[in-house]
């Protein structure tokens, strides 16, 4: 029987492209994280280093500041990854879409719309 995952090395990725897309794209945000959180401790940005190793139990306050970072970067990280499926780069690295693409759809024109200040009395009370 066939494997349904792709490896690499030790390492078994799931065969579902989306799967692997957002596997691959959280362990880099996890790794990113940590290099922030690790940067922020190297750099005793706002005298965090000095308050984390004066406290009571130091791991607590790391640990939720780690927790902190790996749901922002990651979820950063692996919904640029989602938005930029689908995404070719055969215009030289020009991208395509925005207001451009939307405006060259017909359906899509815009309706004028005449308001008067009749209609807005009431608020004016």
């Amino acid at each position: 029987m066939p494997s349904t995952r792709k490896s690499i090395g030790p390492v078994k990725l799931p065969r579902d492209p989306l799967f692997r897309l957002l596997l691959i794209n959280g362990v880099a945000g996890v790794f990113i994280a940590a290099l922030v959180l690790g940067g922020i401790f190297l750099a005793n940005i706002g005298n965090l280093r000095v308050l984390v190793m004066s406290a009571e139990n130091p791991i607590l306050p790391v640990i939720m500041l780690a927790f902190g970072l790996v749901i922002t970067l990651g979820s950063v990280v692996m919904g640029s990854a989602i938005m930029l499926v689908g995404e070719d780069d055969r215009d030289g690295g020009k991208r395509r879409g925005g207001k451009k693409m939307l405006m060259n759809n017909p359906a899509l024109r815009p309706v004028p719309a005449v308001a008067t200040a009749g209609h807005l009395k009431h608020l004016h009370r």
